[in-house]
């Protein structure tokens, strides 16, 4: 148990379908004062405590926050980015889904957590996850493959049978996530730089494309009466403005924000901006009703 902040991190190890993977739970102060859980789906190549800040907005309100690494990523077992299949992702959920208890919930995710947040959502709707209470998208990885070109996603659908745990990179760089601020920064702690990666496997990145299509054709299914929030950086390069925007406007939600900030990259919760995307939060939250 450390105490982070306005917050209080405990770490807990699980053990899924072969693997042993690590949980951190984010709790607000005052234990007494919980009101919802929230599920975070991290992204590619991320670790739990990466979000610290991040989800300082929602524990300061009484949500608890969940984040399971993925296999290959953080503290997690497993190759550096193989998250396994649909199958044992599916496994972690639930396994998720048993903490939350008589508490409210929602699902959020980041980059490639926003593309398993809007999956959980389709799930929702179709009656094989619990209905959430609330939703937020960051950064969402709607179009995983659409930084890579069609001979090169024919190579991949080719060999992955053969090879599913073979790794990529994934090409993303921290130029690409977020603006340079004009302070000086300390330089991450070596531990924090080496529980980050760029790599993916075949198997995972064919999992992401079959979510793209899942996400693509049946957004449909996801709950109108799940209130969502989107935030986008406006000169994001990994998951660009427009394909959210596009995305936003299919969404069934009855009470939808999409939040656009200018400048910013993939991260926008990073750099001098972030105040922006935190105050967005912070009204968006306002309006809830979480009961």
């Amino acid at each position: 148990c450390r105490f982070l902040g306005a917050m209080i991190a405990n770490a807990h190890w699980i053990r899924i379908k072969g693997q042993l993977l690590h949980r951190m739970v984010f709790d607000p102060e005052d234990l007494g004062s919980v009101i919802a859980v929230a599920i975070f789906y991290h992204g590619q190549g991320d670790y739990a405590e990466r979000y610290v800040n991040v989800l300082d907005v929602f524990t300061r309100r009484g949500i608890r926050c969940v984040i399971t690494e993925l296999p290959g990523h953080g503290y997690s077992s497993g190759r550096r980015g193989h998250c396994g299949d649909d199958e044992l992702l599916d496994c972690v959920v639930r396994d998720t889904l048993k903490i939350i208890g008589e508490y409210p919930y929602g699902v959020m995710g980041h980059s490639m957590g926003g593309l398993l947040a809007l999956r959980h959502l389709i799930f929702a709707g179709r009656d094989h996850y619990p209905m959430p209470d609330f939703a937020w998208l960051s950064s969402p990885l709607i179009h995983p493959g659409g930084r890579r070109s069609e001979w090169y996603k024919a190579i991949l659908r080719f060999f992955t049978p053969i090879i599913p745990s073979l790794t990529v990179t994934t090409g993303v760089t921290s130029q690409m996530c977020h603006v340079k601020s004009h302070y000086p920064k300390q330089r991450p702690a070596l531990k924090k730089r080496q529980l980050w990666h760029r790599r993916i496997s075949l198997g995972w990145a064919r999992a992401l494309l079959d979510i793209e299509q899942l996400v693509r054709q049946h957004a449909s299914d996801i709950p109108a009466s799940v209130p969502v929030i989107c935030t986008q950086g406006e000169d994001d390069p990994v998951c660009p403005a427009q394909t959210a925007r596009d995305l936003f406007r299919q969404l069934p939600n009855t009470e939808k924000v999409y939040c656009e900030f200018e400048g910013m990259l993939h991260d926008p919760f990073n750099g001098e901006a972030s105040d922006q995307l935190f105050a967005a939060l912070e009204t968006w939250l306002n309006g809830l009703d979480i009961k």
